[in-house]
C-alpha cells in the first residue's frame, strides 16, 4: 500500500470513527489493514493532520510498547494540540499494556490500590510487580507515585529514574522527578528536569511555567 493511499483510507476510517465513534469498529479496521510500522510513518511524516489523528488512535488502541512508543512519544511535539492531547492518551494506553496479559492486570490493581490510599499495600504488590518484570517501567512508575503520596521522595525519585532509563519518553516520571527534587530541596535539579521534559512536550504551558517559576526562584544563570 503507497503511503499516499494508505494515509487516504485511514483518514476514511477516521471520519467513521468520528460520526459513529465506534472505537472498537475502527480498531479492528485499522489492525486489518495497518502494521504499527506503517501508521508510525504516517504519524512522522503526512501532511494531513486527520491521517496523523488517526494514525495516533490506531496505535493507542493497539500498538505494543516495541512498535508505538517512540512514535507515540515523538508526537507529543507535533504541531497540531490534537494529535499531541491524543498522542498523550494513547502512551499511558501503551505503557499499561506493555507487559504480560497478567503481569498488566496486576499493574491495574497497583493503581486501583494507589487511587483507594491503600499506598503500603500498593507498594508491596508493585514491588512483587518490579520482581517479576524487571523492564515493566510502568511497574516503577505507579511505585513512584505511592512513594510520593507516602512523602517517601527519595525512593520515588529514584523509581522515577529508573522508569526514565527504560523509557525515554516517559513524561509522567518525569515530571514526577522534578517533583520529587522540589520536595527535596533540589530547585537546580528540578529546573534541569523541567527542562528536560519539555524537549518532549515543547508546546507545554505547564511546563514552560513550571520552569519559569524556578527560574525566578534560583535565577537565570543555570546551563539550558
Amino acid at each position: 500500500m503507497g503511503q499516499s493511499r494508505a494515509s487516504s483510507l485511514l483518514i476514511d476510517y477516521y471520519a467513521d470513527f468520528l460520526r459513529d465513534r465506534d472505537v472498537e469498529r475502527f480498531r479492528d479496521r485499522a489492525m486489518a489493514r495497518y502494521t504499527e510500522g506503517t501508521l508510525g510513518r504516517i504519524l512522522a511524516a503526512s501532511p494531513d493532520v486527520t491521517a496523523r489523528r488517526g494514525a495516533v488512535l490506531a496505535l493507542g488502541t493497539f500498538g505494543r510498547f516495541e512498535g508505538s512508543n517512540e512514535p507515540l512519544g515523538r508526537a507529543l511535539g507535533d504541531d497540531d494540540p490534537v494529535v499531541r492531547t491524543m498522542a498523550e492518551s494513547a502512551l499511558w494506553a501503551v505503557w499499561f499494556r506493555a507487559d504480560s496479559e497478567e503481569n498488566n492486570r496486576l499493574l491495574e490493581k497497583v493503581r486501583q490500590l494507589i487511587s483507594d490510599r491503600r499506598l503500603d499495600e500498593a507498594t508491596t504488590l508493585a514491588s512483587g510487580l518490579i520482581a517479576r518484570a524487571p523492564r515493566f517501567a510502568e511497574a516503577f512508575n505507579q511505585r513512584a507515585i505511592a512513594y510520593f503520596v507516602q512523602g517517601r521522595f527519595a525512593e520515588s525519585a529514584a523509581d522515577c529514574r529508573k522508569v526514565v532509563s527504560l523509557n525515554p519518553y516517559h513524561i509522567g516520571a518525569l515530571a514526577g522527578l522534578a517533583q520529587c527534587q522540589i520536595q527535596m530541596g533540589e530547585p537546580r535539579e528540578a529546573l534541569q528536569t523541567f527542562r528536560r521534559a519539555l524537549k518532549l512536550q515543547p508546546h507545554s504551558t505547564s511546563l514552560r511555567d513550571a520552569i519559569q517559576v524556578l527560574e525566578t526562584q534560583i535565577g537565570t544563570d543555570e546551563p539550558r
